[in-house]
């Protein structure tokens, strides 16, 4: 019988007591197990379960890429570069970041808090093609986007220069460097940067502190190296406390931001899921063909009258946990599309629009829709990717919190009401990049004219989401543009 306990924590014979205690039967509660599993890590699971049960065998019909998965043993996946080392003389300087990381046991340390993301178990690759499809809507530059993530090192540097990108895609330099510097506002602060000073730049500019004299210390961080203060502190323009307060500023930042990501897990996202325009004003949702790995019972190894009793004892019980399993596998499948396809439905604005069309979404409302339970949504969309019009993105990235409208607006019947706060941050980032030169609008300002707008948003927020987008208050917008 297929020992699949390790990987599914099921047993392949019925138990009726538990399925008392649970209200589900041992197939249901196998699919459950199954749903969270990428198309990829089912193929692993399901090459063991074929080298265990004889009546195991791929479909007939069955791609060849998937059929390979399931045949052969994965391969290790490809490392990033390693990350560039630090000047020897600035190692000192931010040993702090690498504390922080991890690298002393976590006993502290002065660099910035490791992300969510990092924690979860997502690689650098990963985190950064999961924001690209949601910020760039043109074709071309999601491609130009992919070739720089594809560029970077562990540590989070561009390890091409833009005119090489350029011209292995047939496009000019200046595309490439404006699709770079949209990338440069991505998560973590400090990534596609070409050097130490651009990666500490970015940092600064981030948190607004990127002011002339800290742009002049960062062109001589070889003073810095050397231990030459009192040139640094002339060449700055600065006195002695303020020098020491700008180089404690620089203690605080990552000079290798990408290194706060899982290093063994860096691989091209294979998408489980197809989205595609129905060429009729709709959506289809498939499953992706080429990595679902799909079994069949092998009928050669059926009981027959001429068996020994023990052989057809356990032929029939192999049968019997084959059946199971495919039966979890077909539940798996057909939970993946409705799930898939409510969301689709949902969100079809943000397939065609971008962000600013992305409406608020929560997993309890698709389990309402689909009668499930909201815990089966949430490992349905868990570490899954759907191939769409705007690039391969997560699941996840359907999703988002609600903001409530204006009082006298109202949403559609069956859908939660309000605009999500992805919608509402995409619609501030344009307000910005429209701005007349010379007249950087408030964050005062800005709340009116998303007020007006149907909007509703406090200064307080807005200036929340302007910090999340990485750009700069007003007053610094004006500076930077006279500079």
């Amino acid at each position: 019988m297929v020992q699949l306990r390790s990987r599914l924590g099921q047993q392949a014979a019925p138990r009726q007591m538990q399925r008392l205690a649970t209200g589900l039967t041992p197939a249901q509660q196998q699919s459950i197990k199954l749903l969270g599993l990428t198309n990829l890590e089912l193929a692993d699971l399901l090459a063991e379960a074929m080298a265990e049960n004889p009546l195991l065998e791929p479909a007939a019909d069955l791609p060849e890429p998937a059929l390979a998965r399931l045949k052969q043993p994965q391969k290790p996946r490809p490392r990033l570069p390693a990350a560039r080392p630090l000047p020897p003389a600035l190692n000192r300087l931010f040993a702090g970041a690498a504390r922080n990381r991890g690298g002393d046991g976590g006993q502290g340390g002065t660099g910035a808090a490791v992300p969510d993301t990092a924690a979860a178990g997502l690689s650098l690759q990963e985190h950064l093609m999961g924001q690209l499809g949601a910020d760039l809507a043109d074709a071309e530059d999601r491609s130009i986007g992919q070739a720089l993530i594809e560029a970077v090192d562990e540590g989070g540097y561009l390890t091409l220069a833009p005119a090489e990108i350029a011209g292995r895609l047939g496009l000019s330099a200046e595309r490439v460097e404006r699709v770079l510097k949209r990338l440069q506002d991505f998560d973590p602060p400090g990534v596609f940067a070409r050097s130490l000073a651009e990666c500490l730049a970015l940092q600064l500019a981030d948190q607004g502190r990127l002011d002339p004299p800290m742009q002049r210390l960062l062109e001589r961080l070889d003073l810095l190296a050397e231990g030459k203060r009192e040139a640094l502190r002339r060449h700055c323009g600065v006195d002695r406390d303020e020098l020491d307060a700008m180089i404690a500023a620089l203690r605080r930042l990552d000079p290798r931001p990408g290194l706060a990501f899982e290093q063994a897990a860096v691989q091209t996202v294979t998408p489980d899921l197809t989205i595609a325009s129905d060429g009729q004003g709709g959506w289809e949702v498939e499953l992706n063909g080429d990595s679902l790995p799909r079994l069949a019972i092998n009928e050669g190894y059926a009981p027959t009258g001429a068996a020994t009793g023990e052989a057809h004892a356990f032929l029939k019980a192999q049968r019997i946990a084959a059946q199971w399993l495919l039966r979890a596998l077909d539940r798996r499948a057909d939970t993946l599309r409705r799930v898939a396809g409510v969301i689709v439905k949902r969100q079809a604005g943000f397939l065609e629009g971008g962000a600013a069309a992305l409406k608020p979404l929560s997993r309890r409302e698709i389990a309402r829709s689909l009668d499930l339970h909201e815990s089966t949504v949430s490992r349905a969309i868990a570490g899954k990717y759907a191939a769409t019009p705007r690039g391969v993105l997560a699941l996840a990235a359907f999703f988002g919190g609600r903001l409530n409208l204006p009082a006298g607006q109202a949403g559609e019947p069956g859908e939660e009401a309000g605009m999500a706060p992805a919608a509402a941050r995409a619609r501030l980032r344009q307000i910005i990049e429209q701005e007349a030169r010379g007249h950087a609008l408030s964050d005062e300002a800005i709340a009116r004219r998303l007020g007006e707008e149907g909007i509703g948003l406090s200064r307080r927020t807005v200036a929340k989401y302007r910090e999340m987008l990485r750009i700069p208050p007003s007053h610094r917008r004006r500076r930077q543009e006279s500079l």
